[in-house]
């Protein structure tokens, strides 16, 4: 970011001056488009949104108000929309961006041991003297050459327990790389064997990286599954919206379109609506694009003489331009005080489940309605678990191995995460970054024992608690895909995360590349048996060494 500049107020003027120049205490002004050049202090949000997601790892811009509590902005997050202020907080190396980009880097090698060491050299001097000593009455050079380079060999070779276990996790690691799954580091083989506690991310490691369409809800009735969208006279409307309704202006485009807009054409073309189809049919003629001050978009479409015009947005605002709402029969209806207390229970029902609620309202007419809507439908959407973690967390438990869910996310979001993923004793316990940035480090190593979620982390929050953890006795492994996981996949024991998918930061300092989610326990699987095998090589050599101690005094005897 060297070189590029920064609008600040100085004497009531802004001015442009290099990001370099920047101190404490400046006022920054911001508009959509700007990179964040600074930590700062939010003190005047207008519609401001701020895509984190190299930070936090949230999937969607997050708005940003100024309402009482302190709000701060992060260098390297990017304005979505809006525009506004802040005062600078922190530059340079004391950013949060800076802390997760002056981690060291360099990768840990597994050096070949030596088949020599000290302790293996005091042993032979102590052990051929006597033993030459005993051969040397028979009388056969040879015998005793042969003899006692056979038992130094053998003594060496069973001593060195660092070369067995460099070359059965080798061998191991051989295995892994036939199935996606690359070591970049040896040693993390054998350390994941001990691990106790695995960390995880939720974007792109507990859930998919998309949007989806989890229900669509009509106030007052039984919420519809996402797989059931009605084809009546409302359910044409909702689909016809879904399909048409999005910022792609080419079809050739798509999919380019945001994650949330993704998800609704998605979920219109599982129901038979084709885009391209209905594009030929309905022109489009009208478009106000979302604005985060208003919360809400508009766009119109013709068919024939019929103007269609869809509004889509925030449900508390499209909500207050319905003066109607339609029925399944597609009849409209006055909106009463039960519509609107059902609108708010379906809101809140799909909040506790951690999920995002968008609202659809429809016009027709010649002209443009203004505030006179009739509404369709409240779209539930999910950034959806993936299906094999319950499954990979309950197989964990049973190991002996614990689970911490630690994201960037809402706490809303974090708690829902853990109840279908099945994590943590008691989910009503959950600790947020705000929180955790008011407490010392003995509170939050004392919270850890209880407290099994976290939310709202900042990636240096995330290496804290990981550092807390380790200092309780923990051997802790960390499961992430993004810049903002980069801190603590270098902090764990063991740093795991994506071959595909993953930010170049979280790959470079990963000690493990996985395929997927599964992959962890096929890590775990894989380490349990190279420590099986070095117990088994342990007894082996004992044994061998016994044998060949008994042989040599039965021979002495003779």
């Amino acid at each position: 970011m060297e070189g590029n500049t920064a609008t600040v107020l100085h004497m009531g003027q802004s001015v442009r001056i290099a990001e370099d120049n920047l101190h404490k205490g400046d006022i920054l002004l911001l508009q959509a488009g700007d990179l964040v050049p600074a930590d700062l202090r939010l003190i005047e949000a207008r519609g401001l949104e701020v895509d984190e997601w190299d930070l936090t790892g949230e999937i969607a811009p997050v708005e940003k108000r100024v309402d009482g509590d302190e709000v701060f902005l992060y260098k390297g997050s990017r304005v979505a929309k809006g525009s506004g202020r802040g005062v600078v907080v922190a530059t340079g190396e004391e950013t949060e961006y800076a802390r997760v980009l002056k981690q060291p880097w360099g990768k840990e090698k597994c050096r070949f041991p030596s088949l020599m060491k000290w302790k293996h050299c005091i042993l032979l001097i102590c052990l051929l003297p006597p033993l030459v000593a005993l051969l040397s009455q028979y009388r056969n050079d040879v015998l005793i050459c042969l003899f006692g380079l056979l038992f130094a060999a053998t003594t060496v070779l069973l001593q060195n327990g660092d070369l067995w276990r460099c070359i059965l996790t080798s061998r191991e690691a051989t295995k892994l790389e036939a199935h996606d799954i690359h070591i970049h580091d040896m040693t993390s083989l054998h350390v994941i064997s001990g691990v106790d506690l695995v960390c995880l991310d939720k974007t792109g490691v507990m859930t998919t990286r998309e949007i989806q369409v989890r229900a669509i809800r009509f106030p007052g009735e039984t919420p519809g599954a996402a797989s059931i969208l009605a084809h009546d006279e409302r359910g044409v409307l909702i689909g016809i919206a879904c399909a048409l309704y999005n910022d792609v202006f080419f079809l050739e485009r798509r999919d380019q379109a945001t994650p949330m807009d993704r998800a609704l054409t998605s979920f219109a073309r599982q129901h038979g609506y084709d885009m391209s189809e209905l594009a030929a049919k309905y022109k489009r003629v009208y478009d106000k694009p979302f604005d985060s001050e208003d919360r809400y978009m508009v766009a119109g479409f013709e068919t024939g003489a019929q103007k269609l015009y869809f509004a889509k947005g925030d449900p508390e605002t499209v909500v207050r331009m319905c003066t109607t709402h339609v029925t399944a029969s597609g009849v409209e209806k006055q909106m009463d005080m039960d519509f609107l207390a059902g609108i708010a229970a379906a809101i809140h029902s799909a909040s506790q489940e951690g999920d995002v609620t968008i609202a659809l309202a429809y016009g027709a007419g010649s002209a443009i309605p203004s505030q006179h809507y009739a509404f369709l439908c409240l779209v539930q959407l999910r950034n959806p678990l993936s299906p094999e973690v319950p499954g990979i967390v309950s197989k964990l438990e049973e190991m002996g191995i614990g689970t911490m869910i630690l994201i960037g996310d809402r706490a809303e979001t974090a708690r829902a995460i853990a109840r279908q993923a099945g994590i943590g004793p008691d989910r009503a316990y959950l600790l947020t970054g705000k929180q955790m940035a008011q407490m010392s480090f003995s509170e939050i190593a004392r919270q850890t024992a209880f407290v099994s979620i976290f939310a709202r982390l900042l990636p240096s929050q995330k290496g804290i608690l990981i550092r807390v953890l380790q200092e309780r006795g923990n051997c802790v492994a960390m499961v992430g895909d993004g810049a903002n996981d980069t801190i603590a996949l270098k902090t764990a024991d063991v740093g795991l995360s994506f071959v595909e998918g993953s930010s170049p930061l979280a790959k470079r300092v990963s000690k493990i590349l996985i395929d997927d989610e599964d992959d962890v326990l096929s890590i775990v699987t894989s380490a349990e048996q190279v420590e099986w095998r070095l117990r088994r090589l342990l007894l082996f050599r004992v044994c061998i060494l016994i044998s060949m101690l008994s042989g040599l005094y039965v021979w002495m005897l003779r």
